[in-house]
């Protein structure tokens, strides 16, 4: 699908910070991250809806969020524990349609900061350039403690 964001990542033609690609899904750090370290799981496949999908590449994406987790611990996050979240459908407030799993990294006593980065994360106050640069820099740190193997 030509103008999903999404495929136009994974094809190439978009940046994206990559934690980790395979054959079948990419992980991705957020562009707007709500938390350090927000990354999204991403099948190739073009899906606009989680039921699209089928089983096998619905576990390995949960497998990917896990090995995700993983990965933010080992690279010294300050993690306490996580938000999965899957936007599925324009009604649920997904603004890509493509599915994709948010990896949310949470510190404790951070919810109204959480709450405040959800709702203004889409203003661009630093630049792209600036974003894209820290985003890389940690996209490098969390491939180097993704476990590639279940």
């Amino acid at each position: 699908m030509k103008k999903c964001i999404f495929c136009q990542i994974q094809a190439g033609e978009l940046p994206a910070s990559v934690v980790y690609e395979d054959d079948r899904a990419m992980v991705i750090l957020d562009l707007f991250p709500i938390r350090e370290g927000h990354c999204l799981v991403i099948p190739k496949v073009h899906a606009p809806l989680v039921e699209e999908l089928s089983a096998d590449m619905s576990s390995h994406l949960m497998d990917l969020a896990r090995r995700t987790i993983k990965a933010q611990k080992r690279a010294g996050l300050p993690v306490k524990a996580h938000n999965l979240v899957i936007n599925d459908g324009k009604e649920a407030n997904q603004h890509v349609p493509h599915v994709h799993l948010h990896v949310i990294p949470r510190r404790g006593g951070d919810t109204l900061a959480t709450a405040f980065t959800w709702a203004t994360r889409l203003l661009n106050i630093f630049g792209m350039g600036k974003r894209r640069s820290r985003l890389d820099r940690l996209a490098g740190l969390l491939s180097e403690h993704f476990p590639h193997s279940s």
